[in-house]
């Protein structure tokens, strides 16, 4: 039973810290235009050269996602640290 709780708590650091690292990242490269993996797919069997120009919703969430990331990150830290140090009660 204590295993699974250990485990849980790890998860929440390790993702707590994935989340960081991505919002971070993706913080300080908003700005460049960039295509998903599966876009390139589509682009790549279509035989087409250009991706489609990023529109609107491109551009907003080019921003919102970092700072989701940025607060998500920090509070899935914090439980996974409440749970291991409740561990030990």
């Amino acid at each position: 039973m204590d295993w699974e709780v250990i485990l849980k708590g790890f998860g929440l650091l390790a993702f707590g810290a994935l989340f960081v690292w991505f919002g971070i990242y993706g913080w300080r490269h908003r700005r460049e235009e960039r295509i998903s993996l599966i876009e390139a797919a589509i682009l790549k069997a279509g035989k087409e050269n250009e991706p489609l120009p990023f529109n609107r919703w491109d551009r907003m969430t080019a921003y919102v996602q970092p700072v989701l990331l940025l607060i998500f990150g920090p509070l899935m830290i914090l439980g996974g640290v409440a749970v291991l140090s409740l561990l030990g009660e």
